[in-house]
């Protein structure tokens, strides 16, 4: 996933609202928290819950099958049991939100 692409508009995610959206086949959790954009891996690594699906908290998701959570601006868990999930950059340009490549821990 070396290139942004073009995942959703503006009006597709309003504030504290979260969309399962698809990069190069992969399926991605994208977020918006008071109008800034924020995507993870949508699925849980303990038994792969659909994180986009889940209860947003601030910054935090948490998975609508087992409840791990984690801090949707790097993807690392806060349950202090080892979990984490790739976050990735987002941009939003004009009303297109693009998501890019996966950020480095």
């Amino acid at each position: 996933m070396k290139e942004f692409q073009k995942v959703a508009q503006l009006d597709d995610l309003t504030p504290g609202r979260s969309k399962k959206v698809s990069v190069n086949g992969r399926a991605i959790a994208l977020f918006n928290v008071d109008g800034k954009f924020y995507a993870i891996h949508n699925s849980c690594p303990h038994e792969g819950g659909p994180l986009a699906e889940g209860r947003l908290k601030g910054y935090v998701v948490a998975c609508p099958w087992h409840d791990l959570a984690f801090d949707i601006r790097n993807g690392q868990g806060t349950d202090g049991g080892g979990y984490c999930v790739g976050s990735y950059e987002v941009r939003v340009e004009g009303t297109d939100i693009w998501v890019g490549p996966r950020r480095k821990v």
